[in-house]
């Protein structure tokens, strides 16, 4: 089975509340679970950043149906390609600025917004997909 990766960023439609993010990350970890999907989301300031990878048809799937999901409008697709190995393969969901013990027991959830900026953005080798995420956690601080 090939691996398939879209990244895409979008804006929030309404101002999301902490209860609605922790909603959006239990839903986010429990459906992809299932599905085999694994990826970033990011979230800041109303802005979201998400690299999803898996199964080509299973993850095109899941970008239609969050593509008509009107809590976000204005996504677009920076990635679209077949990869050779998952970048995220613990599913993590990574949010900046919410510091509850629900949020950091969830299954999946990543401190990558709250750690500091190191020199990774200047490796040569570094897949697109991690760039891209560097550069939205480098432009939120």
């Amino acid at each position: 089975m090939a691996l398939f990766q879209i990244v895409y960023v979008s804006t929030a439609s309404l101002e999301l509340s902490r209860a609605d993010l922790l909603k959006l990350l239990k839903e986010s970890v429990g459906r992809n679970s299932r599905a085999n999907i694994t990826g970033l989301l990011l979230f800041k300031d109303g802005a979201f950043m998400q690299a999803l990878e898996g199964e080509e048809s299973v993850v095109i799937a899941l970008f239609s149906k969050i593509s008509r999901d009107p809590r976000h409008h204005h996504v677009i697709p920076l990635i679209h390609e077949t990869i050779e190995q998952r970048y995220f393969p613990d599913s993590a969901m990574a949010f900046r600025d919410l510091e509850t013990a629900d949020l950091k027991e969830l299954p999946g959830y990543s401190e990558f917004l709250n750690t500091p900026l190191n020199s990774d953005l200047l490796a040569a080798d570094i897949p697109k997909c991690k760039r891209l995420l560097l550069l939205f956690k480098q432009n939120i601080r």
